[in-house]
C-alpha cells in the first residue's frame, strides 16, 4: 500500500472547475497541487500520468519566494508544462528533493480517487 493518494477535487471555480492532488495516507498533508482545469477527466488523466510515468517524468527542485522555506519541487511532462507544483515549502534543498523523490517513488502504488461532487454517490476509484 502506497503512503501516497491521488485526488480529483472541485475547484469550486465555474470556468475551471477541477484540480487534483498528492496527499498523503493520513488525507491532510497536500504535498502537491495542480493548477485548476476545465475538464474533470483531465485531472484525472494527469493524475494517471504521473502515476503511470512518475520515474521518466523531470523532477525539478528549486529555490521559490518563500521567506524562511525557500525550497520547492515540481514536476514537467514532456510538452515542457508543469504538471504539479509542491504546495509545501522546504526549509533545506535536500528535504524539498527527499519529498519529490518520495512521490516519484511512490506513485505508482497511489490510487485515484474522484471526490468531486458528481463522485460522491458512486466511490469512484481508479
Amino acid at each position: 500500500m502506497s503512503n501516497l493518494r491521488f485526488e480529483v477535487h472541485d475547484s469550486g471555480s465555474v470556468a475551471q472547475p477541477y484540480y487534483w492532488r498528492i496527499v498523503g495516507r493520513n488525507g491532510y498533508d497536500v504535498l502537491a497541487r495542480s493548477e485548476t482545469l476545465v475538464r474533470k477527466e483531465h485531472a484525472l488523466e494527469m493524475a494517471r500520468l504521473l502515476k503511470t510515468s512518475a520515474r521518466q517524468l523531470r523532477f525539478e527542485v528549486f529555490r521559490s519566494n518563500a521567506g524562511y522555506q525557500p525550497w520547492s519541487w515540481r514536476v514537467w511532462a514532456d510538452n515542457n508544462k508543469i504538471l504539479i507544483s509542491a504546495s509545501e515549502t522546504y526549509t533545506s534543498h535536500s528535504a524539498a528533493n527527499a519529498a519529490a523523490e518520495s512521490v516519484k517513488g511512490n506513485a505508482w502504488s497511489a490510487e485515484i480517487v474522484d471526490k468531486t461532487r458528481s463522485a460522491a454517490s458512486s466511490s469512484a476509484r481508479w
